[in-house]
């Protein structure tokens, strides 16, 4: 793959500035109608040190228009990053719709890093590898232009930008004061970038290979890969999606989807002495938890899901009033602000995740794509099926990272639900609970009940399972939540 390249590498200065010239004013016209357009172009910049990565950086921020587009670069990691799950830090970054993001130091540095150190099997170094891939493909599903530039040169060429031609009145010390490749590893460097390059080099997501010996040639080649691709976004539109599964349509050799909901016992109640005692019991027992998960520094994340006027609000003040108000932070959403439709849909909820050792509760969740969004047709049929797939891969890293992860659909009957909205509308104090869209919603009874019958198949996993609570009689609902709280933290603390 890095063998010696087979075309002309070199450009002399007179051409590189003819070159330029047109090729920055295509440039521009492509960032200026990408302004209108709905999508995120990310492109990623990576290769061997002294590969004039930095440089190039700076090349293609002086032929575009600095006001939309943002260079992000991850070099050393802080505290607060090294707390949280590894792809948190490259979320919050993404940039929005219609804006570019240059990306210096990206997802690909880790595992390369710690395989090429011995801190990593050949095992984790793939699934790091699927990971990458899954997320990449993620983005591009939700519209997104990846642009993957990997820049090479050889070992003397290499030693020489780093060592030799070094400017002597630089005094700024590099990031990496001895690159690896120079201590000796230049070759199982490379090795190791052929392993991730071919791993997570797709047809979505393309890897372009730039030979950068001459810095003139660098610069065209990359400045014409990112013009090209942009020119074809722009008249190719969104990429083709890939066919909708219908989970619910029973065919040959298959079964129809059990209905997750039939499963619940809505007679179930508990009575007031009973109550209190194991009310008090379970906020001791999920308080010294709590503390427990804070020391070993294992973050909780639950998901509080229902019914309109299951009782979420008052389930949540039951388990927040067992939790040290500076271990945790209660996260309410509703429809998303015009910047977060900018993103991705699960950029709002990356964001908002606590670091190690503390709680994150969410009153409605990522799961409102596969609900409100589905029923109410704010999303595409393609972007809510898919978003299960993309649901269990977010979870799955939250649990992999160590997090414990909780989710709660709160359960009660058609009934129940109309006695509470009436009892609302009666009470003064209670009648801001109950609004017209409420009542409206309650219309889409079965197409809700659908749509939550589905997100539970195919979104209860072993990792991340859902517990679906009774909840017509409120005391019940409060306290198996809570039990199930402290059962599910004791058998992760004790694993």
């Amino acid at each position: 793959m890095f063998e010696s390249p087979t075309v002309d590498s070199r450009l002399k200065g007179s051409e590189f500035r003819k070159q330029s010239l047109t090729l920055r004013r295509e440039l521009l016209q492509a960032q200026f109608k990408l302004a209108e357009l709905d999508y995120p172009v990310i492109i990623l910049v990576a290769g061997i040190e002294g590969a004039g990565k930095g440089a190039l950086i700076h090349r293609l921020n002086e032929w575009m228009d600095p006001r939309g587009i943002e260079t992000i670069t991850f070099w050393e990691h802080s505290d607060e990053e090294e707390s949280h799950p590894y792809f948190w830090r490259f979320w919050r970054k993404l940039p929005p719709r219609g804006q570019i993001g240059i990306f210096l130091g990206t997802w690909y540095r880790k595992p390369a890093d710690a395989f090429l150190k011995g801190r990593m099997k050949r095992k984790e170094f793939d699934w790091h590898c699927h990971q990458i891939e899954s997320f990449e493909q993620m983005l591009h599903n939700d519209g997104a232009l990846i642009i993957k530039l990997w820049l090479h040169v050889s070992h003397d060429t290499q030693r020489r930008q780093l060592e030799e031609n070094a400017p002597e009145k630089e005094q700024i010390p590099r990031v990496a004061e001895q690159p690896d490749e120079l201590a000796g590893n230049y070759k199982k460097r490379l090795a190791i970038a052929e392993k991730l390059i071919l791993a997570t080099d797709t047809e979505s997501n393309p890897w372009h290979l730039i030979e950068a010996e001459d810095r003139h040639y660098r610069d065209i080649t990359a400045g014409n890969i990112i013009l090209a691709a942009m020119c074809d976004r722009a008249s190719t539109g969104l990429p083709p999606e890939p066919p909708v599964r219908d989970m619910n349509t029973a065919g040959p050799g298959t079964r129809a989807q059990p209905k997750a909901l039939d499963t619940v016992d809505l007679s179930l109640v508990l009575d007031q002495d009973t109550y209190n005692r194991k009310l008090k019991k379970y906020q001791d027992r999920l308080q010294d938890l709590i503390w427990k998960a804070y020391r070993k520094k294992r973050s909780v994340v639950a998901v509080f899901e229902g019914w309109d006027a299951a009782g979420k609000g008052s389930a949540i003040r039951r388990v927040t009033g067992a939790v040290d108000p500076r271990l945790y932070r209660l996260v309410q959403f509703a429809a998303p602000s015009d910047e977060e439709r900018a993103q991705h849909y699960l950029w709002r909820f990356w964001r908002q995740l606590e670091r190690d050792g503390r709680c994150t509760f969410f009153d409605r969740s990522w799961y409102g794509r596969v609900l409100v969004e589905r029923v109410e047709q704010f999303a595409a049929e393609r972007e809510w099926q898919r978003a299960y797939n993309e649901i269990n891969r977010f979870e799955e890293q939250l649990v992999n990272h160590g997090s414990i992860v909780l989710k709660f659909w709160i359960h009660i009957s058609p009934e129940e639900q109309l006695s509470r909205f009436k009892e609302r509308g009666a009470e003064p104090y209670k009648r801001y609970k109950i609004t017209p869209e409420d009542w409206r919603n309650r219309e889409q009874w079965p197409a809700y009940e659908d749509a939550v019958n589905e997100m539970v198949n195919r979104t209860s996993t072993s990792h991340a399972p859902w517990t679906l609570i009774s909840g017509n009689d409120k005391p019940y609902a409060r306290i198996q939540i809570l039990k199930t709280f402290c059962k599910t933290i004791k058998r992760a603390l004790d694993d």
